[in-house]
């Protein structure tokens, strides 16, 4: 037998890394996450690959696998969840330690997501009840029957409703008639 010859050594992790990072941020953005998203997850898997080194094969497949899971795991937990255990970690300050002016944006920011998951028929009768119309004055404004303008207002507050408590945020109230 001839002398025996060693593989040839893996790269450094930081060589990987900066061979790696950028490729598997396309890769995360392709499977169906935005860039913010993906660069968290492929930081995580890289994470996750720096600590087992040393015991992977394939660095490449395993932390492209690892950062896509991040990002099943991650939407599937929901945001809620993420900011609560950070929170409990300290890893981030509580709302009332966090600027006014910022929640006010993200608050305002939420309520525009809320309105765009309704139908423009039912912005508008909701807009307009907002500003203090009658049902009878919100038909004759829009050129609806009372019964449409309504339907669009129940079918809105449910929807929100709904969208409220797929969120966490809607509290229940007790029913007034």
């Amino acid at each position: 037998m001839g002398p025996r010859t060693e593989p040839p050594s893996r790269p450094a992790f930081g060589d990987f890394f900066r061979d790696a990072y950028q490729s598997l941020v396309r890769d995360v953005i392709f499977a169906g996450g935005d860039p913010d998203e993906a660069e968290d997850c492929v930081s995580a898997a890289m994470l996750e690959v720096l600590k087992r080194w040393d015991t992977i094969e394939n660095p490449r497949a395993y932390v492209r696998r690892a950062a896509v899971n991040h990002m099943i795991k991650n939407r599937q937990r929901g945001l809620q969840r993420i900011t609560e255990r950070l929170i409990e970690r300290g890893d981030v300050p509580q709302e009332s330690d966090l600027d006014p002016g910022l929640l006010v944006w993200e608050q305002q920011e939420w309520v525009t997501l809320l309105l765009k998951s309704l139908s423009p028929a039912q912005r508008q009768v909701l807009a307009c009840i907002v500003d203090t119309f009658t049902p009878q004055e919100v038909a004759q404004l829009l050129g609806k029957t009372e019964e449409a303008v309504r339907q669009n207002l129940c079918a809105a507050r449910k929807r929100l409703a709904r969208r409220l408590d797929e969120t966490g945020h809607h509290e229940p109230r007790e029913e007034t008639r």
